[in-house]
């Protein structure tokens, strides 16, 4: 079980590292590093955590249904156990977890 103040203090920090990210990306796109605050673009956040315990037969389970990210930016931290993938050109492609390290995710869209 996750104590509320461990969560609170994650969520803060997962917050500020989502601020840098935002300001990186601003000026990655040539824009004032405020840009992408200044538009609203990191006004809501929401914690989603998936919690498997061990199966006895793993080649048997699946996970949480096909999906798309809803938010802008999505900040990820994967266990050791891995099991996410992501669609690309057709091919789900896994990817392995790199212990310690976010997977951050940005979506784009194209009118």
């Amino acid at each position: 079980m996750i104590h509320s103040d461990a969560l609170f203090e994650y969520a803060e920090q997962v917050k500020n590292l989502g601020s840098t990210l935002f300001e990186l990306l601003s000026e990655a796109l040539g824009l004032k590093p405020s840009y992408l605050t200044d538009t609203e673009c990191n006004q809501g956040q929401i914690i989603l955590c998936h919690y498997y315990p061990p199966c006895p037969k793993p080649e048997l389970a699946s996970g949480t249904s096909r999906h798309s990210d809803s938010g802008f930016l999505t900040i990820l931290l994967q266990d050791e156990i891995g099991g996410l993938q992501i669609l690309n050109e057709d091919w789900w492609v896994d990817v392995t977890p790199t212990p310690g390290a976010f997977i951050v995710t940005l979506v784009i869209s194209y009118s």
